[in-house]
């Protein structure tokens, strides 16, 4: 592989470090769950290109390999990632429905409730509008 070319793989890994560093701040510093998984998938996606553009570089094609397993392992850990928030939300979302159910039975009984206007106006639209559908 000619010099250029050499130099060509060097700038795009330094790119591509650089935007790693990126991704991580933003993982560490993002204000929704949503930024970091997306921060983490791009470090994955970042370093499997990264483990291709260092296969090219040194000429070892059993580097590919590696870049492919490390891709579907960074699929899997953000899938089970979601996954576990995604069970995480359906729990507190039961808990406030339940919530919501006894607070209709005790305001049934004593015909008055101090928190009734706040689950009319917060709790109540929030999980008829279908948002946070179980």
């Amino acid at each position: 592989m000619s010099g250029t070319m050499h130099f060509i793989l060097e700038i795009a890994m330094f790119v591509l470090a650089c935007g790693m560093i990126l991704a991580f701040i933003r993982a560490v510093r993002g204000p929704r769950f949503t930024d970091r998984i997306v921060a983490i998938n791009m470090i994955g996606t970042m370093t499997t290109v990264m483990i291709g553009i260092l296969s090219a570089y040194l000429g070892e094609t059993s580097l590919v390999d590696v870049s492919l397993v490390y891709s579907l392992l960074s699929f899997l850990a953000v899938v089970v990632m979601c996954h576990v928030v995604t069970c995480i939300i359906r729990v507190v979302c039961c808990f406030w429905q339940e919530r919501k159910r006894r607070q209709r039975k005790n305001v049934n009984k004593r015909n008055h409730c101090s928190n009734l206007h706040f689950y009319r106006a917060v709790c109540v639209p929030l999980f008829d509008s279908g948002d946070l559908s179980l």
